[in-house]
């Protein structure tokens, strides 16, 4: 039987779209390390992998923090250094609160290109 978990990662909708690959990577290791005592995470893990990236604006960021267990990831350079990245445990599609369910998913900021492209 294959799990149905999965892992949310929220950024913070003000952190610069350059910075985010690394911002996740670096906390999505640091929460695999804090992590590895959980069994849902050892289910998700060996069963099923799912992960969904979200851009997140303060309000859904501070309600994910501090409703959800989850890991704070931060950048020193980014933001003078404050949490903007939150990894969640993972969960079953049933146990997803609102927040996360319409959290839009993460892509890059439509840029604004002001220079005519020849």
């Amino acid at each position: 039987m294959t799990s149905k978990l999965k892992l949310y990662i929220a950024v913070l909708d003000e952190v610069p779209d350059f910075m985010v690959p690394t911002l996740v990577a670096h906390s999505i290791l640091n929460a695999h390390i804090a992590f590895q005592p959980s069994l849902i995470y050892q289910d998700w893990l060996a069963n099923s992998f799912k992960k969904v990236v979200l851009r997140v604006n303060r309000k859904e960021f501070e309600k994910i923090r501090s409703r959800h267990f989850c890991w704070e990831g931060h950048e020193n350079t980014t933001l003078g250094g404050e949490k903007s990245c939150l990894v969640v445990v993972p969960m079953e599609p049933y146990e997803v609160p609102p927040v996360l369910s319409f959290a839009k998913m993460w892509k890059p900021k439509e840029e604004k290109d002001n220079d005519q492209k020849v």
